[in-house]
C-alpha cells in the first residue's frame, strides 16, 4: 500500500510541475504570501458547526392548600410535597457550516470570472454556474434555531386560592374554607344533574348543554385540587452549539461537553458551579480521509512542489471532510447521527484553474468541475 501511494503521488507531482501556469485565469496563496498590487477576493474554508435541538419535560408538583382535609373527599393519590422533576425527551443533532479563520486565502482573479461566496466567505462556485448554483445551495441552508416554551410558566409555589379564581374555576368566596370548598363541590355537581336532566331555566343547544356541563366540570378539577394538589407538565427546548476542534489522533475517540442536567435542576450551562452531571457527545471518526492526508504529507515533503507553490500559488484550496458518528449516552438513553466533520477532514488543493467549479455548501468539499 505505502509502494502505491508514494508512487501515486510522484506521478501527481510530475503532472503538477508540468503543467503551464501562466496561463492560469486565477491563483490563490496563504495570506503571507499575496503578489503585490494583486486584484481578487479573500475566502475562507468552512468549518462545522454541530447544533444539539434538547428537548427537557418539566414536571411540577404543587401541595393543594387544604392537602390535610383530603380524607373529607376520600381523594387518593394525594401530592403532599412541593416537587420539580426534569427529564430528557429528545436530542436532536443536526449541523451548520461556519467560517474557518486559520484557513484563509486570496484568490487573484485577472479574468474576472464570476465568483460566489457563502455568507461565511467560503467559495460556492466559479464560473458561469455561479448563479444557478448559489440559489439550489442556499434552498438547503439552516435556518437559526430559536428557543421555545411550549407552554405557559407558572409559579414555583402557586396561591391555589389565586391561580384558580384566575382561571375561572373558583367562585370568589371570602374566606374559603375546607368546608366551604365541599359544599361548592356538592352544589356544582347538582347543577350538572340539572343541566343533564334539562331542568336549568331556559332552552339550549345540544352543544350549550355540553359547553355548559364541561365549564362545571373545570370548576369542580379546581375544587378537588385544593385538597389533592396539582401537577403541571411542560416541554422546554434549549439550543446549544460546539465546533470541535480536530485532535492529534484522529483515530481517537473525541468526547466534548455539551451541558449539565440533573433531574431537580434541570438543563444547565457547562460553566455553572452545580456538581450536575455532563451531558457529553462522542464524535468518533470513521477514518474516511486517511489516504488522502497521506498523500497530502507526501507533497509537502517535495521541495520542488512547494517551491513552485510560494512562487506561483495554486488554482485553489478545498477541504476533503472526514465522515464522523455522534453519539450521546445519558440516563439510559441513546442519541445517534453519522455526519461530516469539515476541520476533520484534509486540506487539499487544485494546481490547475478550471473555468467552471461548484462546492458543497455545508462542506467545503468539491462538487463539481467542469
Amino acid at each position: 500500500m505505502k509502494r502505491t501511494i508514494k508512487k501515486l503521488t510522484l506521478i501527481l507531482v510530475a503532472i503538477l510541475s508540468g503543467l503551464n501556469l501562466s496561463a492560469q485565469t486565477y491563483r490563490s496563496f496563504t495570506t503571507d504570501k499575496v503578489p503585490f498590487n494583486s486584484t481578487g477576493v479573500y475566502y475562507t474554508l468552512p468549518k462545522t458547526e454541530l447544533i444539539f435541538k434538547v428537548k427537557v419535560e418539566k414536571i411540577q408538583e404543587s401541595k393543594g392548600i387544604f392537602a390535610d382535609y383530603a380524607y373529607l373527599i376520600g381523594a387518593k393519590n394525594i401530592i403532599i410535597n412541593d416537587a420539580v422533576k426534569y427529564s430528557i425527551k429528545d436530542i436532536e443533532i443536526s449541523s451548520r457550516p461556519i467560517g474557518d479563520n486559520e484557513n484563509i486565502y486570496f484568490l487573484s482573479n485577472t479574468s474576472n470570472l464570476k465568483i460566489n461566496k457563502t455568507p461565511e466567505g467560503a467559495l460556492l462556485s466559479i464560473g458561469e454556474v455561479a448563479e444557478k448554483t448559489q440559489e439550489k445551495e442556499h434552498s438547503h441552508h439552516l435556518k437559526q434555531e430559536k428557543t421555545i416554551s411550549m407552554s405557559t410558566n407558572f409559579e414555583t409555589n402557586p396561591i391555589y386560592e389565586q391561580k384558580l379564581l384566575a382561571q375561572g374555576k373558583l367562585d370568589n368566596i371570602p374566606n374559603l374554607t375546607p368546608e366551604k370548598a365541599i359544599k361548592q363541590i356538592e352544589e356544582l355537581r347538582e347543577k350538572q344533574l340539572d343541566v343533564l336532566s334539562g331542568s336549568v331555566d331556559g332552552t339550549y343547544m345540544n352543544n350549550s348543554i355540553e359547553y355548559m356541563y364541561k365549564q362545571l366540570d373545570k370548576m369542580i378539577d379546581g375544587y378537588v385540587s385544593l385538597f389533592v394538589g396539582e401537577k403541571n407538565t411542560e416541554i422546554l427546548e434549549y439550543t446549544f452549539t460546539i465546533t470541535p476542534d480536530k485532535p492529534l489522533i484522529v483515530e481517537e475517540d473525541l468526547l466534548q461537553g455539551i451541558f449539565k442536567f440533573s433531574e431537580e435542576e434541570g438543563v444547565l450551562s457547562l460553566n455553572h458551579k452545580s456538581q450536575a452531571p455532563i451531558v457529553a457527545v462522542k464524535i468518533h471518526s470513521l477514518n474516511t480521509t486517511k489516504e488522502y492526508e497521506k498523500i497530502e504529507e507526501q507533497k509537502k515533503k517535495d521541495d520542488k512542489l512547494q517551491k513552485l507553490i510560494a512562487k506561483k500559488g495554486v488554482g485553489l484550496y478545498y477541504r476533503i471532510p472526514e465522515m464522523v458518528e455522534l453519539s450521546i449516552d445519558f440516563d439510559g438513553k441513546r442519541f445517534f447521527k453519522t455526519t461530516h466533520l469539515s476541520q476533520f477532514g484534509v486540506v487539499s488543493y487544485m494546481m490547475d484553474s478550471p473555468n467552471k467549479i461548484t462546492f458543497k455548501r455545508q462542506t467545503g468539499a468539491l462538487k463539481s468541475v467542469e
